[in-house]
């Protein structure tokens, strides 16, 4: 029992140091900047109040006025359109076009830290000419005041964002916006093509499958490993092999994720997460001694499962880069811990008996040598 526990917390130390390397590693390669956009299994690219306008449902347009603060207090949007209808809680839609589609924390709601408002057009279908827009701080719900804000306007293509803080009862500065006239504003990034969330997810995949590959097999020649399993080509081989089919485990687990984003980006992220974790349990079974088939993707696969619990509740309270950490720290430590459960088993079984495991059981599973005890 000692043995696979041991290995279980070289999985977790060697999935968790190479997930720190590749938090750092692949903002030198794509900006947080490029990334902005796009849909990663991994990462959560958007800014806080985008994910916020996802998670609640709401639709996106041109323009488009979003509202978002930090505690259960109620505060409310309200945006005059050029032809002076006010679009607000209690007017949700305007003859222009117009709606208020998602409206926290209002009364007969369920309340949410998180709360986000949205206001928006279709784009080609809003009316031209300048709109005006506020924030309301209508209801105190037991948070501190003052509440401080961030308010986010998409218009012609670019966005912006404005913060302020407001106490219960008070208005903030009315803001104007005329579409044709924010050439100054930042550019509205798009969705990257595929292609990079691929090239992304095959990167940890690769490293993951190779680091594993190397250390969840040199450890085992203090475990009475036969010695030609650690001859440098051997090594070598195993350890391309493990690359190599990770690489291609990162690159399902994504494609995957992106093919059932239509299903909600938590049920997508599920499933490519037990992909991502089954897939390198059956990929490192090839490569690494005494790790048998299916306990390693069912853990592997189980483990993905978990993850992605402990991924959003990282996003919720320390960040995406925790998400991961914790992501291929449970996968790893998971996988490490089947390594010689067939000779655990095994050896249990025969004991009982009142035969014996020969040490050559460690280097082939499969050619268990059991001997008795006569």
């Amino acid at each position: 029992m000692g043995v696979r526990l041991f290995f279980g917390v070289v999985g977790l130390l060697t999935a968790g140091l190479t997930a720190l390397g590749l938090n750092a590693l692949v903002p030198l390669i794509l900006s947080q900047e490029t990334l902005q956009g796009s849909r990663i299994l991994l990462y959560q690219t958007d800014p806080e109040i985008v994910q916020r306008l996802r998670e609640a449902g709401a639709q996106f347009g041109d323009p488009q006025f979003s509202l978002a603060w930090n505690n259960y207090n109620d505060l409310d949007l309200h945006v005059v359109d050029p032809s002076g209808y006010k679009i607000f809680y209690r007017q949700r839609n305007s003859p222009s076009g117009g709606e208020l589609d998602v409206d926290a924390n209002a009364g007969g709601t369920p309340p949410t830290a998180r709360p986000v408002e949205n206001i928006y057009w279709q784009p080609g279908n809003a009316p031209s000419g300048t709109y005006k827009v506020f924030v309301h701080h209508y209801e105190r719900h037991g948070s501190p005041d003052p509440t401080e804000y961030t308010l986010r306007i998409v218009a012609n293509g670019r966005v912006r964002e404005f913060t302020g803080s407001l106490r219960h009862g008070e208005l903030s500065e009315t803001i104007e916006v005329n579409p044709a006239e924010v050439s100054d504003w930042q550019p509205l990034g798009g969705t990257l093509n595929p292609l990079y969330g691929l090239g992304v997810m095959a990167l940890w995949g690769a490293l993951t499958g190779l680091l594993l590959a190397l250390m969840l097999r040199l450890p085992q020649r203090l475990f009475g490993v036969e010695r030609q399993q650690f001859q440098a080509r051997v090594v070598l081989a195993n350890a391309l092999g493990g690359l190599v089919l990770g690489a291609i485990t990162g690159l399902i687990a994504q494609g995957a994720f992106l093919m059932t984003l239509g299903l909600g980006e938590a049920v997508a992220r599920l499933f490519g997460l037990l992909l991502l974790g089954g897939l390198l349990g059956y990929a490192l079974h090839h490569f690494v001694p005494n790790l048998p088939l299916n306990p390693a993707r069912i853990a592997g696969g189980l483990a993905g499962a978990l993850a992605t619990w402990l991924f959003y509740w990282a996003l919720e309270s320390y960040g995406e880069a925790v998400g991961r950490l914790l992501v291929l720290g449970v996968i790893g430590l998971a996988i490490g811990l089947m390594i010689t459960i067939v000779r655990v088993v095994f050896k249990e079984a025969v004991v009982a008996t009142g035969g014996s495991v020969g040490m050559r059981a460690l280097g082939a599973p499969k050619r268990l040598e059991v001997r008795n005890s006569r």
